[in-house]
This record gives structure tokens, sequence and C-alpha cells, in this order.
């Protein structure tokens, strides 16, 4: 089990002259110390026109400041969203990160689940799986051969050699968020890593990674080829319950109030009658979320009791809901530490105690587990 940050960058209201940069500033001195604690990523999400919930539209550009204060810790742009981008500036620009990094750069795909952050660039939703496709097809071909030219549906290239290279080889790790049945059955098809949500709970990520390790064995390289998997969440940890009780619940309501202020924005402006097919669960899921909390709903303190959701809660928790994700077949569990309202303070407790006692947990395990001679 590996351990990573997440960030979202995310400003909560009311605003000052200076929200948005001081959450930067904050993010550029909390993954240095997390480098220390042996985290072992850091990815940035892409998200546009979300006040609030994510400042962080260039991922790519944050991404590059952070290569230049750090030297292990792997950067990831979870995810690039690709009906909204060109191929040949993403493979370009994601080289260059590579180059700046020295290698340590993991690329992520995505097509986004709601219109509101695709009609601008002037995409719709109904040819975002075929953009999405043909993005992770000829990404990889950029990469490795020294001049392409594609002639897709969506993206046509004349033959031209496209520089930089990345440093990797044969080219930066690809993954793709796996957040519908389809997607999870196509990411594994391609032979990509997988990134899972945990809102749902670990029946559904179950779910999605039985669907994603199914398909995998007709992807390139077949069952013989380890696939990556990974979950991003929610994360908060004091060794205090009683500051977990009242802070930690906090910061899950704000965090699932935030959903819902997001399901009430994303299909603004767009005709209902119109959702295609593979949008339908995305839409019915939205219009639910949007008009909550509904009767019986778990409230945000019963939420962060279960356990399951968020990794919130003390040293000891923390590792049972790790654990519960290993189980699964996650293999890294990508942190949202800088909640909306956390401090910056807060997020560096968190930070160290992950390292000092979550982190060794599992490292020291490992290491037990590696000299233990197996029965004849």
């Amino acid at each position: 089990m590996r351990i990573g940050l997440f960030y979202q960058i995310q400003v909560p209201k009311p605003w000052t002259a200076t929200s948005e940069s001081d959450r930067i500033y904050e993010a550029l001195e909390q993954i240095p110390y997390a480098e220390k604690m042996g985290f072992a990523s850091v990815w940035f999400s892409e998200h546009h026109f979300r006040p609030v919930w994510s400042h962080n539209s260039a991922p790519d550009l944050t991404l590059a400041a952070v290569s230049q204060r750090t030297s292990q810790i792997r950067l990831g742009v979870g995810v690039v969203l690709a009906p909204i981008h060109h191929p040949l500036h993403v493979a370009a620009r994601m080289a260059t990160l590579d180059i700046l990094s020295r290698g340590r750069v993991d690329v992520g795909l995505g097509r986004t689940g709601y219109p509101y952050q695709l009609t601008p660039y002037g995409s719709d939703l109904r040819d975002t799986r075929g953009m999405w496709l043909e993005f992770a097809d000829v990404l990889p071909r950029i990469w490795t051969q020294e001049e392409i030219s594609y002639n897709g549906t969506y993206y046509q290239i004349p033959r031209r050699e496209v520089l930089p290279k990345p440093v990797q080889r044969p080219y930066p790790p690809l993954w793709s968020a796996c957040g519908s049945d389809e997607t999870a059955r196509l990411t594994g098809s391609l032979g990509m890593g997988g990134l899972f949500g945990s809102e749902g709970g670990p029946d559904r990520v179950r779910q999605l990674m039985a669907l994603y390790r199914d398909a995998s064995h007709t992807a390139p390289g077949g069952s013989g080829t380890r696939r990556r998997t990974a979950l991003m969440t929610a994360g908060y940890c004091h060794e205090d319950p009683r500051v977990v009780a009242e802070r930690g619940t906090e910061l899950v309501g704000w965090y699932i109030e935030q959903q819902r202020e997001r399901a009430r924005l994303v299909w603004r402006d767009y005709d209902p009658t119109t959702v295609p097919s593979d949008y339908q669960g995305y839409y019915a899921r939205d219009q639910r979320l949007a008009t909550g909390p509904h009767p019986g709903e778990p409230t945000p303190r019963e939420v962060r009791e279960d356990g399951t959701k968020f990794c919130v809660g003390t040293p000891e928790e923390c590792i049972r809901f790790l654990e519960t994700y290993e189980a699964l077949g996650i293999d890294e569990v990508f942190l949202l530490c800088a909640v909306g309202p956390a401090r910056h303070e807060e997020v560096l407790h968190t930070l160290r105690l992950f390292g000092e006692e979550i982190i060794p947990h599992f490292r020291d395990r490992e290491a037990r587990a590696a000299v233990t001679p197996t029965a004849a």
C-alpha cells in the first residue's frame, strides 16, 4: 500500500484578495514536507468553472513548480480532460513536465461526468467517449514514434515530429478515472491504471474493480501484466478522538455539501432531454444529490463514524480504512488533505501523523513479509 496526496485547490468563501494564491502557496509548502514524510505521489485534478470546489485549472503548471521543490515524489494529473484539449498540446506539456521532474510524471485521462466544463470549449457530451478513446490511442504514439500521423474521427494529425519526448520509457504511465461501469471496462481493456473514488464505499469500488480486472485480461500484455489501481478520498488525521469527532465531522460535512453544490451547478443550461445514454446515470445521480439531503441518508457524523467512505480518523482508524481498500486490491490511496476549510497547520499535522505512524505501519509490515519464509 502506497500513500499519496490529491489536490483540488479548494477555496472556501468568503474570499479575500489572496485566497486563491494562498492555497496554492500552502500546497507548495505541504508537498515537499509530505515527500519527507514518505508520501509516494501527489496528484492534481483539472476542473474548470468550479468556484470553491476547485481552483485548479492548470495542474501541469502547478506540478512544474512542485517538480523544482521535490526530488522523489511522483507527480500525477488526475485527470487531463481529454475533450477540451488536443493530444499534441498534452503530449508536449506532459513530456516537458517529465523532463523537468526527471521522469516522475503520471498522466490520467478522463472525459468529465457533466457538461458544464465542456460546452464553453465547444465540446459536447455525445462526443466525449470517442474523443477519450482516440486520445488514449494517439498519445503513446506521439511519445514513442519519431514521426506521427493520425487520421481519426476527432483528431487529424499530418506527419510531424513532435518534440520534446518524455524521459520515461516507453512513456509516462497512463491512468483513467473509472467512474462508470463502461469506463472501468475500457480502462482495463486498454491496459491503463485505474483511478477509483471512495464516495460510493467499498462495495461500489469492488464492483468497478471487478469489471476493470476482467477487462484487463484482454489488454496488451494480457493477464500476466500487473495493472495499477488507486483510490481517491478525503483525508484528515488527529490523535485525539474528540478532535476527530468534531473537526473530522465538520470537514466531512463540508465535503458532502460541496458535492451537492456541484450537482446543482453542473447541468445548468443543458437540455435534460438531450442527455446521452452513457450520461444518464451521472444525470440521475446529480439530480438526486442536488435536491438532498433526503430522509434516511446518513448524516456527516454517521458517514465519518462508518469509516469506509473517507480516510478521516485517528491513526488507527485511518489504518483500518486503508486496509479495507488494500484488501480489495487497491495499490495506492491519494488523500485530499487540503479539504476546503482545513487550515494549513491542520494539513501539516495530518501529513506528520501519516509520516510518523501510518506510512511506517505499511512499510514495516511489507518488510516483515519480505523476510518471512514461505511454507514448504
